[in-house]
């Protein structure tokens, strides 16, 4: 007989109000958490650890900021571009389209 145990990570959605991402500037940055948990046969059990939040941008795949701390907002530039796929107006220095997610 054998067993097969371990700690793994868990990846974890805390808050399901998603935040404008400085990086990229869409509306899809929401506050997660890595747990970890006691596995047996890759099946987790009991949490052993509990991680810190962040702010993690579904995105551009990239963590973007402490949840205690502010997010610090992209400065607007004031001049606005047309995205090419659904034709509205945004803030030119968004690198996104923040309406459908096409790049600028």
């Amino acid at each position: 007989m054998f067993l097969i145990a371990g700690v793994q990570p868990k990846t974890r959605r805390v808050d399901d109000n998603p935040q404008r991402c400085p990086v990229c500037g869409l509306a899809q940055a929401y506050t997660t958490r890595v747990d970890h948990y006691l596995s047996l046969f890759f099946i987790p059990l009991i949490r052993v650890r509990q991680g810190e939040p962040f702010l993690m941008c579904e995105g551009c795949q990239r963590p973007v900021d402490n949840s205690r701390a502010p997010v610090q907002e992209v400065p607007l530039s004031g001049s606005s571009s047309v995205c090419v796929a659904c034709k509205r107006e945004f803030d030119s220095s968004f690198n996104y389209c923040p309406h459908c997610g096409q790049r600028a």
